[in-house]
């Protein structure tokens, strides 16, 4: 674990190594082959840096002057806009386009946004008096199957030798989750915030694992890793080959994003101006935005979250037999901007 806080600390030093490369501060060279750009959206801060290309004039600056977002209610549905050309920038959790890719579907990983290994939360109502591993056996477990949840809860199982087919999960999407744990439905859930946050507000909730560690009584604290989850940019194979300087213009300004959402001595700011344009409540986003780190790096810990998350899906027989992240990952882009980010090379090529 100890190697895995310091890929995480490397990954937070080449972001300011990045601040100081000229890309990154403004669009550069020739302008996109097409100025339409319509991006995959979603609540949480992984979209911190797509906002704030948006609200201080970047993508504008890069030649994209009217950014379109798009809102989906599943993971599949954005993944379908992706191939269809309504979206030309999806990023998901790593789950869903792992699956596509090892399906066969044209998509391609453009860059790593931000590490979530502390994000997703098993949350548990009091009264349902969980202290031990075993003690899930006994609940209702919400959550969304097929999401990056349906992983940590196979991983966590695998980590604490309980039977995952004694575990009575129930498929809910994160706010029926949250309506579940109140009415007693379910007496626990996994999900990704805000929705833990939204639970634990209620002073009838607590967490007893994370991502990273447990809150089990026998372990109290201890680092258990039990998450590969990370968000990733992701675009169409045709949309990468037909259009080289949009990708260019748009992966520089993700990136000076990136480094802004990253970036403590902004982060109230950073805070401020997500805040305001989701129109969410800021002492929230305050307090969970260090469970994301964001990383641009293509790195040993990006291969490995990505391997561990297809072995979890083969494993499960929702993919039949797994791509290998490389073959699908295209870092020539972001080594173009700064070399020293890409420290595993894809193996995709335009």
């Amino acid at each position: 674990m100890e190697n895995r806080r310091r890929q995480l600390l490397a990954g937070a030093g080449a972001l300011a190594a990045a601040a100081a490369f000229p890309g990154l501060a403004r669009a550069q060279g020739p302008r996109p082959e097409s100025a339409n750009l319509a991006l995959g959206f979603g609540v949480d801060p992984p979209f911190a840096p797509h906002i704030l290309g948006m609200t201080q004039g970047w993508f504008k600056d890069a030649g994209f002057p009217d950014v379109k977002t798009r809102t989906f209610t599943a993971g599949a549905l954005a993944g379908e806009a992706l191939l269809a050309g309504e979206i030309q920038l999806w990023t998901p959790g790593n789950l869903p386009p792992i699956s596509m890719a090892s399906n066969g579907s044209p998509i391609v990983v453009l860059g790593t946004n931000c590490v979530n290994w502390n994000l997703e939360k098993l949350v548990v109502r009091n009264d349902a008096n969980v202290s031990a591993p075993e003690d899930l056996y006994r609940i209702k477990i919400g959550l969304l199957q097929g999401s990056t949840s349906s992983a940590l809860l196979y991983y966590l199982a695998q980590h604490y030798k309980l039977d995952p087919q004694k575990l009575q999960v129930v498929n809910l999407p994160p706010p029926e989750q949250l309506a579940g744990l109140a009415s007693g439905t379910v007496q626990a859930f996994i999900c990704w915030e805000p929705w833990p946050f939204r639970a634990l507000a209620t002073g009838q909730a607590q967490v007893v694992h994370t991502g990273s560690t447990s809150q089990f009584a026998a372990n109290k604290g201890q680092t258990v890793r039990v998450s590969n989850n990370r968000s990733i940019f992701v675009a169409n194979q045709d949309y990468v080959r037909k259009n080289p300087q949009a990708v260019a213009a748009l992966l520089a300004v993700l990136l000076r994003g990136q480094r802004q959402s990253g970036d403590p001595a902004r982060r109230d700011d950073t805070i401020r101006i997500f805040s305001e344009f989701q129109k969410q409540d800021a002492a929230m986003n305050r307090a969970i935005w260090g469970d994301y780190a964001f990383n641009p790096a293509f790195d040993e810990a990006y291969v490995e979250d990505m391997e561990r998350t297809a072995a979890f899906l083969e494993a499960t027989g929702r993919i039949k037999k797994r791509v290998h992240i490389l073959d699908y990952t295209y870092s020539d882009p972001l080594a173009r901007i700064d070399p020293a980010l890409v420290k595993v090379p894809g193996r995709w090529k335009a």
